[in-house]
């Protein structure tokens, strides 16, 4: 008997949803989509919503509200770059903004990080997965200034960029070698080799160092071999740090043993998505960085990663 009431049940309950979609689909044919795309809005503001308090709750977790240190906070964009630097006395810097689906994410991190405006933002290379959100982002917040490579592109995304820097009156600044700033105690200096025209996007990539107090964090982009060798006939005495981004994603062909003997990491970390297409992080990388004894964070398996620094020691924090 209870076997056949149970049956009963899931009999009536299919029938009820198949009725309820019969109307719901009877309204729609019989209207001019305005149905259609209030749902597809209701939805949307949904997973927005859901994603806005994932991204708030990652954020309270591995920020102290009563953090004093500078925090170097990397946003899960998946297969693509987006980290934010957050000082003691609030000033605040972007490099790289993503995918173009991003966008969201990084500006609900930005404002769960309380902050309401970029003092500069670092576009690395003119690569989507790097500047997919750079506009939104110029578009949505008080931006400083934007620092960029010499290296232009013809696509839509880094058309884009340049409106919102228009638009927005947002003074660019074109970063070419030894080019160096302060800002919230963290002296950025270029490495990046300009004075040599490279063929692609990834080798003229903005390589940025970051000195606080006695530690160190250098910012690859997606520079290669090529630029990688490059920078280190030119700087490797500035190039011995506590934390790495990892170039490329974790590419075999944006790490070599050599840069890892002069950089000396004790931290790497590599930005990618979970079952990328392009293998990232590859296995080389990984296995130079293991042999080594350096501590690896991925986005793709620790997801946001938040790294603190008192000027004199480096700890870390994973949401996952």
């Amino acid at each position: 008997m209870a076997g056949r009431r149970k049956k009963k049940t899931a009999a009536g309950a299919l029938i009820a949803i198949l009725c309820i979609a019969g109307l719901l689909l009877m309204f729609a044919l019989g209207t001019d989509g305005t149905f259609l795309d209030s749902l597809g809005e209701i939805f949307s503001s949904t997973a927005s919503s859901s994603s806005s308090a994932e991204t708030a709750a990652n954020v309270a977790k591995l920020v102290p509200p009563d953090n004093d240190d500078l925090l170097l906070y990397v946003i899960d964009t998946g297969n693509s770059d987006s980290m934010v630097f957050l000082t003691p006395d609030g000033h605040s810097l972007l490099i790289d903004a993503g995918e173009s689906d991003d966008a969201d994410r990084i500006l609900d991190t930005l404002s769960a990080l309380g902050i309401e405006s970029l003092d500069a933002v670092v576009a690395t290379h003119p690569h989507a997965d790097h500047i997919g959100s750079m506009a939104a982002v110029l578009n949505n917040i008080p931006v400083g200034t934007i620092y960029m490579t010499d290296f232009t592109a013809t696509t839509k995304t880094y058309e884009k960029m340049l409106d919102a820097i228009e638009e927005n009156s947002i003074p660019a600044v074109n970063v070419t070698e030894g080019y160096a700033f302060n800002l919230g105690g963290i002296r950025f200096t270029a490495l990046n080799p300009q004075n040599r025209e490279y063929s692609d996007a990834n080798n003229s990539s903005i390589v940025l160092l970051a000195e606080y107090g006695s530690t160190k964090f250098l910012f690859e982009g997606d520079a290669e071999e090529e630029a990688i060798a490059d920078m280190l006939a030119n700087y490797s005495g500035l190039m011995d740090v506590d934390v790495l981004k990892v170039g490329h994603h974790g590419s075999h062909n944006a790490t070599t043993q050599e840069f890892l003997n002069v950089t000396t990491p004790s931290f790497a970390i590599i930005n990618c998505g979970e079952g990328n297409d392009y293998g990232h992080p590859h296995k080389e990388t990984v296995d130079m960085l293991n042999a080594m004894g350096i501590t690896i964070l991925r986005t793709d398996q620790n997801s946001d990663i938040a790294v603190f620094s008192d000027g004199t020691a480096i700890r870390y924090a994973a949401a996952a």
